[in-house]
């Protein structure tokens, strides 16, 4: 979950759903992650400060921050 997410957010800024939707999409919809899995690992990845939230129009949308993009980064090679 935590590499599927940060590779979403190389890409652009999202907010959870469109994440869930998003990784359904690309896997054909083999791989269709819970809420239950995505809004903690978007916690514990803003714990880590690896995104940051923003809350517009009542949905919160997360971006990575330079320290989010390096793991992401890290992670894809």
């Amino acid at each position: 979950m935590r590499a599927a997410i940060l590779t979403l957010l190389t890409e652009r800024p999202m907010h959870g759903y469109e994440m869930t939707q998003e990784i359904a999409a690309r896997s054909n919809d083999l791989w269709k992650p819970s809420p239950g899995s995505v809004y903690p690992t978007l916690q514990l990845l803003n714990d880590e400060g690896l995104v940051i939230a923003e809350e517009a129009k009542g949905k919160k949308t997360y971006a990575l921050t330079d320290t989010g993009r390096a793991a992401a980064e890290a992670s894809d090679g």
